[in-house]
């Protein structure tokens, strides 16, 4: 299904916000920070580029309505209110990137204020370019829900507040109350829609009714029907792209584990319906899941955190938790010493494994709590030996990360496998091998160009009777060894691992390696070009230092708990 996605937003200014970019998940952003960081305006913001009246392709009127009978789209007055004297034309400039679900287009429109004689100043969509020949001064189609403080108004000051018939909620009945339950925990059997001040619907139990629930509960309602509203739209609408969600200070009304249901519940939602979610939030329980979802998952999940404590407003993205800590409770943050952590030794078969292994962790935070001896190299077998022999550093209180080709590692808890099926310098020569001579990788200062790495691993090329313009190394070594008897297949892989290593120690190979750009460094581009091996590996890496530390070195639970925040 084609989906409209909100990519990323550049505020070149508003208000506070003075050149502040950042990207937005494909499924939930939250926007976190102090006080007057202009939080709520990034959600007017994403709002206000967007408007559900007419099927652009199309060209058909949407008739499509939430279950509370509005449009889907947030109306200026909804989420802004713009000062006469500060507001004015010029003082707003802000840029989009979006996916555009109905075109398959990558757009980048501009969000302004414009006054004209007599009237107030009011943002206008400019540069929106994704059917040529329409105007481009014109919102995006897409489906909007904003949900601003306004839904925790409570019930006893609310002027009008009245029961409602609703046909979907009716037929639906079982759906609401079953959401609604899981969010707050609780055992309702009944729910009933309301009007007034509010349009809402509440789930409620036999033993009370809509005028007796809490703010919270009527809060709960309000989510859900706007998740309801997201699913009849994609069963009525034919065109449907997804949808957006704003929900201002999601954690409102909300204990904190029902925030941590809320969030189970959006991930599950915006997988079946497409939708995007973006929030702003103080809660810690939100702030750390959302960022702990996102070191697993990038694209899905990101933490943007606005920060004034340098001065003008700063937009610092998916910083851990205990940064983010520190600059809300204004205190500094735990260092390795008062965690009482200890670092952990990481060993390797050898220097190609250690530099691999450091572009995976590549400033990952994790790092400044090991103690890589990339200069001890005991070779497979040596290390597999130990640890039949249960020697204690190598079996339970460091880490063993082994090359990828590894096959019996007899299921130690001490042992990890690097990403590919082959050693590192064999998996380096095949993913240059493979590269095409006008790849950007090749434009490299030092000129290691193809003809180059030609050059420097003829010797290997020659060996294995390569030819072509790729080649699958495991195949071709597969052939090599194939009529090679087994009392001379010892000696052959020396001769063969001591040419990989001569290519990768190589002068002029090891001036691409130190080379620090995505593009030209093949251990990054090759990391970048297999995010999901990659990924898993860190995960994986993780969850064995945290077992080497609570096995090998006894560090308490609640200390553990800290790890993923640095």
């Amino acid at each position: 299904m084609a989906t409209t996605r909100l990519k990323n937003i550049h505020i070149k200014k508003f208000r506070a916000l003075e050149d502040v970019q950042f990207d937005l998940g494909t499924q939930i952003t939250v926007v976190c920070g102090k006080n007057g960081t202009s939080k709520s305006s990034i959600l007017g913001i994403a709002a206000q580029v967007f408007s559900f009246e007419t099927n652009p392709v199309a060209d058909q009127a949407i008739t499509n309505r939430t279950l509370t009978g509005d449009p889907f789209k947030s109306f200026p007055a909804e989420h802004f209110r713009f000062s006469e004297i500060y507001d004015i034309p010029g003082s707003m400039d802000v840029n989009f990137t979006v996916h555009d679900g109905y075109t398959e287009k990558d757009i980048s429109p501009d969000l302004r204020l414009i006054q004209r004689k007599g009237s107030k100043a009011r943002p206008v969509v400019r540069n929106n370019t994704s059917i040529p020949g329409k105007n481009t001064s014109r919102n995006l189609t897409h489906p909007v829900i904003y949900l601003s403080l306004k839904r925790l108004m409570p019930i006893a000051v609310r002027d009008k507040y009245e029961v409602k018939d609703n046909e979907y909620l009716t037929q639906n009945r079982a759906k609401f109350v079953q959401l609604n339950n899981e969010l707050l925990n609780k055992r309702s059997t009944n729910a009933t829609a309301t009007i007034g001040t509010i349009k809402s619907a509440v789930a409620h139990g036999t033993n009370y009714d809509q005028d007796s629930v809490s703010a919270g509960e009527d809060n709960a309602g309000q989510i859900v029907l706007a998740l309801m509203s997201f699913r009849r739209l994609k069963e009525e609408y034919p065109d449907y792209k997804g949808g957006l969600l704003l929900i201002d200070e999601a954690d409102a009304g909300l204990f904190p584990a029902a925030q941590t249901k809320l969030l189970d519940i959006l991930v599950r939602e915006c997988n079946e319906l497409n939708i995007q979610v973006l929030m702003t939030s103080h809660s810690p329980t939100i702030i750390e899941h959302i960022h702990s979802l996102s070191q697993k998952y990038q694209r899905r999940f990101k933490t943007i955190y606005l920060s004034d404590t340098y001065g003008k407003v700063q937009c610092l993205q998916d910083k851990s938790w205990v940064d983010i800590y520190a600059d809300l409770m204004t205190q500094t943050i735990p260092t390795q010493d008062e965690l009482s952590i200890p670092k952990v030794n990481i060993y390797f078969e050898d220097r190609e494994g250690s530099d691999f292994f450091n572009e995976l962790l590549f400033r990952h935070s994790i790092k400044q709590l090991t103690n890589p001896l990339s200069d001890i190299s005991l070779g497979c077998g040596n290390y597999l030996h130990l640890i039949k022999h249960k020697i204690p550093e190598f079996t339970y209180k460091s880490i063993i990360v082994l090359d990828g080709d590894v096959e019996q590692t007899h299921n130690a808890n001490s042992i990890i496998l690097l990403p590919g099926k082959l050693p590192p310098d064999q998996l380096l020569f095949e993913f240059l091998y493979n590269l095409p001579a006008d790849d950007d990788l090749w434009q490299n200062k030092p000129k290691y160009t193809k003809p180059v790495f030609d050059s420097v691993t003829r010797d290997i090329i020659n060996a294995l009777n390569i030819t072509g313009d790729t080649v699958n190394l495991s195949e071709a070594l597969s052939e090599y060894y194939e009529g090679i008897h087994d009392k001379t297949r010892e000696k052959e892989s020396e001769k063969l691992r001591k040419l990989f290593k001569a290519f990768y120690k190589n002068e002029n190979t090891q001036k691409l390696l130190k080379l620090r750009t995505k593009q030209q460094n093949p251990w990054k581009r090759w990391i970048a070009d297999n995010q999901q091996s990659c990924q898993k590996f860190k995960d994986d890496f993780i969850d064995k230092f945290r077992h080497t530390l609570e096995k090998g070195f006894g560090v308490e639970p609640g200390i553990l708990g800290k790890i993923d925040a640095l």
